[in-house]
């Protein structure tokens, strides 16, 4: 049996103080600010959404090939 010890989030930087903060935490430590979330672009249709979620709010992707509809592309820039 092998031990993989978790993966770690990368620090987030508070938009208000400049204090780094744990990559898990949702508001800073120092002032309280919420902090922001990690983003990740769907491969499908370019839409930028947070990390957390699983399938593309756009389109519908969910990692596998195909799953999203291409012909829906995000409207916004």
């Amino acid at each position: 049996m092998c031990f993989r010890p978790p993966e770690v989030a990368a620090p987030k930087k508070c938009p208000e103080c400049g204090a780094r903060n744990p990559g898990v935490f949702k508001t800073c430590k120092k002032c309280g600010n919420p902090l922001p979330e990690a983003k990740i672009t769907c491969p499908e249709c370019g839409k930028q959404m947070p990390d957390s979620h699983k399938i593309c709010s756009n389109c519908g992707f969910n990692g596998k090939p195909g799953s999203g509809d291409p012909t829906k592309r995000m409207e916004e820039p």
